[in-house]
């Protein structure tokens, strides 16, 4: 088959797989099922050298801090030479349908001003000159048409909830080459199938129950009282809601 771009040039190949992300061009052409699902939800990050992090005190550890409408994550880098810091809100302009522009440090700074002293400090870690609107999509079948499949971001995007976007395009690849492999050259369009197939189930479910979570970390009133309420009664060994995840996938 050959594949021809904007700027005319051509490439020739024995298939065309789609790993061109959440705007997928290939996706408009095998699905077409428009532009992506905003979340409401916006998200800013920052990088500081460790040494300049007051608080120390959970310096092994990835901690969260979780709020109505709002979320502070802090995991180290770099063999723990620097603190990486994101905090995340859920837009309340994007709520009432404005679409066009929110999310903006006006609301970041109006959702963390309840928040503790504690993490009001913290969020000066994070720069605030740029920010991502979080999108997925709603999960479908088809990624592959013929001799064209998607991978990754451009089959089943999800929300950084269970931190398994770059997780997922590589279980992708290596199921992939594994039908490849199997059904050799002249069975493209199998392979191409029976990747689909494999992979459909639990690509989908990532992206359903990242939005599950990010529902729990973001609630208020009587739904917030329950989350804590069940968690208060876990132990730090149990993950029973994501085990189906990180068992990985079947060889």
């Amino acid at each position: 088959m050959v594949a021809r771009c904007a700027d005319g040039s051509e490439y020739e190949g024995a298939a065309l797989i789609g790993a061109d992300g959440l705007r997928s061009r290939v996706r408009e052409l095998v699905i077409g099922d428009g532009p992506p699902r905003p979340a409401g939800h916006v998200t800013y990050r920052g990088v500081v050298p460790f040494d300049q992090v007051k608080d120390q005190s959970h310096f092994d550890d990835m901690v969260i801090w979780i709020g109505p409408n709002l979320h502070f994550v802090q995991y180290r880098l770099r063999g723990g030479t620097v603190m990486n810091n994101v905090a995340t809100v859920v837009s309340r302009k994007f709520a009432r349908g404005e679409r066009e522009s929110y999310g903006g440090p006006d609301e970041l700074m109006e959702a963390f001003s309840r928040t503790t002293p504690q993490v009001r400090e913290m969020l000066s870690y994070v720069g605030t000159d740029k920010n991502w609107a979080l999108h997925d999509r709603d999960p479908v079948p088809g990624w592959t048409r013929g001799k064209v499949t998607l991978l990754g971001d451009a089959a089943h995007p999800t929300l950084q909830y269970l931190a398994q976007g770059a997780c997922m395009a590589i279980e992708d690849a290596v199921v992939l080459s594994k039908t490849l492999a199997a059904a050799g050259n002249g069975e493209i369009n199998a392979a191409l199938t029976a990747y689909e197939k494999e992979r459909y189930l639990r690509a989908i479910r990532v992206p359903i129950t990242a939005r599950i979570f990010g529902e729990i970390l973001h609630c208020d009133g009587g739904a917030r009282d329950l989350r804590n309420h069940l968690l208060a009664q876990r132990t730090p060994e149990n993950f029973w809601e994501v085990d189906w995840l990180y068992r990985g996938i079947e060889a």
